[in-house]
């Protein structure tokens, strides 16, 4: 992991764990104390919490020193854009993941993304990097105010952006435990998007008498003794380990949209936080990601498929024999289960275009069909001999009912039902839903055995980018990851072998990707 930031002191702890170290500053500039707590979050978080919060115990680190003391040395925004862009120009082909716990104080626009979150972007398609940023802190708590939007930077639509939430509750402290701490700055970014995409422990705050207690997190101070500080500063290195600790784990060429997708669709809210979905997004964005063992690791109860691909204008995917386990059926002859579905795409990204920034999105359908049909394909637009009849998408929010949106269940209050997202271009999506709560009408409708399972990938262009391409005769295309998971929370049936026999009964073209544990991955299938 390269750590852009301040610099990491060389103590004992962390010496072992530095590989290399680039400077954009004299020694006579540098403080390192921000740089090192950070560094020991990322080594040793879980040991100094006594929390197996992310399961990494030790990191590769390389030392970026990017931010100067600024008691020795001012720093614009346009500087560290450049230094961030120099480290990551001559180190990046060898470190992928990149954790950014600095930034600008100020906030973002409602309708146009700072020129730091665009840098920001082209950097990481520049080099096919990956920057974990924080969300940044704001003191409107001391005066009872809401708290700031996202600073400048956290905008980025590349980085995954993470915002804190309070590790313990003691006297005196603003925010109950697992809730989003006082300082910790919130959604949405510009033009709505879900940021922060994540969250983790940061810290919680008080106020006292007109002064700030704080209730922190430990790592170390220069000198190797451990100490207590809060910010989404520190929240971010643990989202950057498990980052890097997944990296670890698939021996696979480096994949951003993959390790992004891993990351958000891991993610939970905690139990006891009883927000509308709307204040959990703005607030939490996806959630806390669980560590890198439960990520990889497949309960039998559970079947994971990955769909890794690119789509260019005109195409779509469909897959007609989506392998939802048959044993899922319940007593009354309806399927039942919970589905959470991740979509993770690279939008073609426009800087003149303000708030219509992203010129892309990609669009999911799951669900059900009656039967297949016959399609003349000497039409116009129809390639595919074979279509369906009946059914529909489940992904959308009107075939639930909203009486049980707080259900009592954990999958209720950790999930929620993430359907509202129409045709906005964001960047990531989650679904979460459980067949349970269907409206009682739409159970005949959708979710009546035998009918079949269908996944549908389509893309979405803004007119601006589909007149320029056509100017200048190049195809649009786009890059996705989506991730669905099928769930018995009744732990029935151990699905997981029965998914793999209908994967090979339909002839999909699929693998494990290379892991300690295995995940399965759709590769390829019914591309039009």
């Amino acid at each position: 992991m390269g750590v852009l930031d301040s610099g990491i002191a060389n103590i004992t702890e962390l010496r072992q764990w530095v590989f290399d170290r680039y400077t954009s500053y004299p020694e006579t500039s540098i403080d390192r104390s921000h740089g090192t707590f950070v560094a020991g979050i990322a080594c040793f978080g879980d040991i100094l919490q006594d929390k197996p919060y992310t399961g990494v115990s030790g990191c590769k680190l390389f030392d970026a020193t990017v931010f100067p003391n600024p008691r020795a040395e001012s720093i614009l925004e346009a500087d560290l854009i450049n230094n961030i862009n120099e480290v990551i120009d001559r180190y990046g082909d060898r470190i992928k993941i990149w954790n950014l716990s600095l930034g600008s104080k100020q906030s973002t626009e409602e309708k146009e993304f700072s020129h730091f979150g665009i840098a920001l972007d082209n950097i990481q398609d520049a080099k096919k990097v990956l920057i974990i940023k924080s969300a940044g802190n704001c003191n409107n708590y001391i005066n009872g105010l809401e708290a700031s939007r996202i600073s400048r930077g956290a905008d980025s639509v590349r980085a995954i952006t993470v915002g804190s939430v309070a590790q313990s509750t003691s006297n005196g402290d603003l925010a109950e435990e697992n809730h989003v701490s006082p300082f910790s700055r919130v959604g949405p970014g510009p033009s709505f998007i879900i940021k922060p995409d994540l969250v983790h422990y940061g810290g919680n705050c008080g106020v006292n008498n007109g002064r700030v207690t704080d209730n922190g997190v430990n790592s170390f101070r220069i000198d190797g003794t451990v100490y207590k500080k809060v910010g989404t500063s520190f929240s971010t290195p643990r989202v950057s380990a498990i980052a890097a600790g997944l990296q670890k784990q698939i021996i696979e060429d480096f994949d951003p949209l993959l390790i992004k997708a891993l990351l958000i669709h891991s993610s939970q809210y905690p139990d006891n936080i009883n927000l509308p979905i709307e204040e959990k997004l703005k607030k939490l964005g996806f959630g806390i990601p669980k560590n890198v063992g439960e990520i990889i690791f497949n309960d039998e109860y559970e079947a994971t498929l990955i769909l890794r691909h690119s789509l260019t204008k005109g195409e779509f995917i469909e897959i007609l024999d989506f392998p939802f386990p048959q044993s899922l059926v319940d007593n009354d002859g309806y399927y039942y289960g919970q589905i959470i579905a991740t979509v993770v795409n690279s939008p073609i990204l426009s800087e003149s275009q303000g708030a219509e920034y992203c010129q892309s999105n990609i669009e999911l359908k799951l669900g059900t069909y009656d039967k297949k049909k016959i399609r003349d394909t000497s039409k116009r637009n129809i390639k595919n001999p074979i279509g369906r009849d009946g059914g529909g998408n489940i992904l959308t929010a009107d075939v639930f009912s909203k009486k049980k949106e707080y259900s009592g269940t954990k999958f209720g209050q950790t999930e929620k039902i993430l359907t509202r997202y129409g045709d906005k271009f964001y960047p990531h999506k989650k679904y979460a839903i459980d067949l349970s709560e269907l409206k009682p009408g739409n159970k005949e409708k959708y979710i009546k055995a035998p009918k079949g399972w269908y996944i549908k990938v389509s893309g979405l262009y803004r007119s601006f980018i589909e007149k320029k391409a056509q100017f200048d005769n190049t195809d649009l295309s786009q890059e996705f990851c989506i991730i669905i998971t099928v769930r018995d929370h009744l732990r029935k049936n151990p699905i997981y072998n029965e998914v793999e026999k209908m994967l090979d009964a339909n002839n999909f073209i699929h693998r494990n990707i290379r892991i300690t544990q295995d995940i399965r991955v759709i590769l390829d299938n019914q591309r039009q």
